[in-house]
């Protein structure tokens, strides 16, 4: 399940990942391996998808366009260092894969340093979130219920603030229509 989760963005699996780890339901290794394998192979098959259909794919889709060329820019600017960067992006991870995948950077060079970079991303995000089954742990017993609530909360509240904006764009975008 970690595995398949990881292909896409599932940072939010993998810290409650972590926080099981700490708290014996899950071992850290195990967790920390599988989101590796499956972040690095879903930003694989991204990048392959990218060289294969990308140019094509993003023309029929200006929206992703706009934003590949914001992720190349960035690569042209700081190479590597955004290879190793882009998954603690929010919203970067996948279109970045296919616009490197676009890029004519070699296959070999992408999959050495996603290589290097998944597994910074799977002990980033589960090593928070065993740091959280640690807060959790200091908390009582009740504090792994304390911090799913909280983490609930904030979810809800980052949902409503999305939505929010979102109904405010459209009304926006009904009073003024293009011209």
């Amino acid at each position: 399940m970690a595995f398949i989760w990881a292909f896409f963005e599932g940072e939010t699996f993998v810290i409650f990942g972590g926080m099981g780890a700490k708290l014996g339901i899950i071992n850290l290794y195990w967790l920390v391996g599988s989101v590796w394998i499956g972040s690095f192979l879903g930003d694989q098959v991204w990048f392959w998808l990218g060289r294969r259909w990308g140019k094509k794919a993003l023309a029929r889709f200006p929206s992703a366009d706009v934003h590949a060329c914001r992720v190349l820019r960035w690569l042209e600017k700081y190479g590597v260092a955004f290879i190793l960067v882009f998954r603690f992006l929010y919203g970067v991870r996948n279109i970045a894969s296919v616009a490197i995948g676009t890029s004519g950077m070699p296959w070999s060079r992408f999959l050495f340093w996603n290589f290097i970079a998944a597994g910074i991303w799977a002990w980033s995000f589960a090593g928070a979130g065993y740091l959280f089954g640690e807060a959790a742990a200091a908390i009582g017993e009740d504090g792994p219920k304390i911090l799913l609530l909280t983490g609930l909360a904030i979810g809800g509240l980052w949902i409503a603030i999305k939505s929010i904006r979102w109904v405010r764009r459209r009304a926006l975008a009904a009073a003024n229509p293009a011209e």
